[in-house]
């Protein structure tokens, strides 16, 4: 049996919700970008006033006690130092938060004393 040629070519019709999704994948990556720049910008501006930031923590601490209803003040503050941290040296919060343990342990301080003890025997030797 001979084949049958026409000129006729299959074509793919395009559905509207081709340019659609095209449309929204444009507007999301879009976004994605604005909130990336913000989350940069605001990470410098803490970092460069990182007591803005530690007040910042505090103030979130304060209000996640204030709804569980206990200790909002040490939590408040504990919070406000690992803010401080986080912001002021770029540590992770889990890094920070191991921190403000070993300070309330005293273990930070004596490492303070050690290192003060050393930039003045630095300084004295110069």
């Amino acid at each position: 049996m001979p084949e049958s040629t026409s000129g006729a070519v299959d074509t793919e019709t395009t559905s509207w919700t081709d340019s659609v999704a095209a449309t929204g994948k444009d507007v999301l990556q879009g976004v994605d970008e604005g909130i990336g720049t913000v989350g940069r910008c605001t990470w410098e501006f803490f970092h460069e006033f990182p007591y803005l930031g530690g007040l910042v923590g505090g103030g979130l601490g304060l209000g996640a006690a204030m709804l569980v209803g206990a200790a909002e003040l040490v939590t408040a503050l504990v919070t406000a130092y690992i803010f401080y941290r986080v912001f002021a040296y770029g540590e992770s919060v889990t890094e920070a938060f191991e921190k403000s343990i070993e300070l309330r342990e005293g273990k930070l301080l004596e490492e303070g004393k050690l290192l003060e003890e050393e930039k003045m025997k630095k300084s004295t030797l110069e």
